[in-house]
């Protein structure tokens, strides 16, 4: 059993704001909508449930290439050997201490292999960032948390006329997803890539 939930968001730099995401022109997005999914089982896997409505949602799409970034908080031997393996393509940059991954996912076998491997990364509060186009640059920003205010090399969103990007959620409970293109701009166009089938309830925020 899989619970589907989702919500379309209005505040816009809120969201945005609370992503800690840095996006070079974010007037440029019109629609922002929240996904995850809850597991009605005994094991509550809640991270498995979320990528389960992740990988549907990618494959009701159906749209290459997919360009999957995440980093920050592993090393090099934990996922280049997998690459390598699997032939994968991909791109290290490393702006600071850690390294990040862009990884460029040409077909269905590709994304079928390519989350189940490394969306625990998004579960460890790494960072997770999918999009269609290769949206992504490292560059110079003030970075404010918690305890601190401090200039740091951060992937930084470019945007352009056309686009979807999808961010994973703290502790990969679930994601969000932004974009400025037509098939996303009523909540029922949104809808009809969500997950769908028997096992699946279906609910909205109140």
């Amino acid at each position: 059993m899989l619970d589907v939930y989702f919500e379309k968001h209005m505040d816009h730099a809120k969201v945005i704001k609370d992503r800690y995401l840095y996006i070079d022109q974010p007037e440029r997005i019109d629609f922002i909508y929240s996904m995850d999914g809850i597991p009605d089982d005994e094991k509550g896997d809640y991270q498995g449930a979320s990528n389960r409505v992740l990988k549907q949602f990618l494959t009701r799409l159906n749209r290459y290439p997919v360009f999957v970034t995440f980093g920050e908080v592993f090393s090099d031997d934990e996922v280049e050997p997998f690459f390598q393996k699997n032939n994968l393509s991909y791109t290290k940059f490393q702006p600071n201490k850690r390294p990040y991954y862009s990884v460029q996912v040409n077909h269905a076998r590709e994304l079928e292999l390519l989350p189940e491997e490394t969306y625990w990364y998004g579960a460890q509060n790494d960072f997770y960032f999918l999009s269609f186009k290769n949206l992504l640059t490292f560059e110079s920003r003030i970075v404010r948390r918690w305890f601190f205010k401090r200039e740091m090399i951060v992937p930084v969103v470019n945007t352009t006329e056309e686009m979807l990007f999808i961010r994973i959620e703290h502790d990969f409970m679930g994601y969000y997803l932004f974009s400025n293109e037509a098939c996303f701009d009523t909540e029922d166009k949104a809808k009809t890539f969500l997950p769908e089938g028997d096992g699946i309830e279906y609910y909205e925020y109140e």
